[in-house]
Formats: C-alpha cells, sequence, structure tokens
C-alpha cells in the first residue's frame, strides 16, 4: 500500500519536471484512490493516517503549481532571468494553505475522539478526592481523654 503512494509519487515528480502537470496529477490522484480503497476494504489505515496522506499530497501538488505556473524563464537580456506569475503563486499559496489545514486536522482528530468517548474521564481527574468525614457526636458530655484512651485511638478532638 505504501509501495503505491511512493511509486505515484514518484510519477507525479517525474511528469511534473516534464511539464506534464495534468497526467502527473492524474498519476498521483489514483494512487490516493487506490490507497483510499485499500485501507478502507482492508481496514488497515486509519484515519489521522489518510489526512497526513492528502495533507502530503496537496503540498507535493502546491509546489509543482508554484514550479510550473507560479515561475515563468525569461531570455536573458537586460530584464531579470526569471519573472512571478502572480495567479500561479496565489494558486500554489491556496493550495499550501488546505495542506496545512488537512494536517491540522488530522492531528486534532485523535484529540477530539478521546474526549468524545471517555468525557468523564476529565472529569474525574480534576475532581479532588473527598475527605471522609467521622461522625461527630453533639453533646455537653465532653471529658478529657486519659492516656489509655488516647493510645487506644478511640478518641475523638473537640474543636470549638
Amino acid at each position: 500500500m505504501g509501495f503505491v503512494f511512493i511509486a505515484g509519487i514518484i510519477c507525479f515528480a517525474c511528469y511534473s519536471f516534464s511539464q506534464d502537470f495534468l497526467m502527473g496529477t492524474i498519476i498521483l490522484s489514483l494512487s490516493l484512490l487506490f490507497v483510499n480503497i485499500y485501507g478502507l476494504a482492508a481496514r488497515s489505515i486509519s484515519s489521522k493516517a489518510i489526512f497526513y496522506l492528502f495533507s502530503i499530497s496537496m503540498a507535493l501538488v502546491a509546489i509543482s503549481v508554484f514550479g510550473n505556473y507560479g515561475v515563468e524563464q525569461k531570455p536573458v537580456g537586460y530584464q531579470t532571468l526569471y519573472h512571478f506569475n502572480l495567479e500561479g503563486v496565489a494558486a500554489s499559496l491556496m493550495l499550501l494553505l488546505l495542506s496545512s489545514l488537512l494536517l491540522i486536522a488530522g492531528n486534532n482528530q485523535n484529540q477530539n475522539l478521546q474526549t468524545q468517548i471517555h468525557p468523564s474521564l476529565k472529569r474525574t481527574l480534576k475532581a479532588k478526592p473527598k475527605k471522609t468525614i467521622k461522625n461527630i457526636i453533639e453533646s455537653d458530655d465532653w471529658q478529657e481523654a486519659s492516656i489509655e484512651d488516647i493510645r487506644s485511638g478511640q478518641y475523638q478532638i473537640h474543636k470549638p
């Protein structure tokens, strides 16, 4: 399963470097589709890993969009060697933003599941243990404890 994804990334890079962005994107999408279908059928991939795969793929597509459409070569002359196309730069930045949002969603997904499954766990961890209070006999018939009472531990302390 990982081999198919890595092969898709390598083919995407080869097609992207040869300026055939559309074919590279199709191959990368097909490899992601195969990994998702296989992971769903075999139940061998977690949703967190799927978020990571989509985030990595989106970042690679953003880099490729920047290289293919954001930077244009100019002939050597009195101008610079490269010219930046604003539409290509903006598209690659938006794809990088979506990639980072997917990465953040994938990281936070496991924490949200834990709080939904065990919401009372946090409350029990934060709750202070209650002290047991002995029954105090309310009476005006108090006397001082003798040494035998103190040694036996059978006495109560009266706090006025």
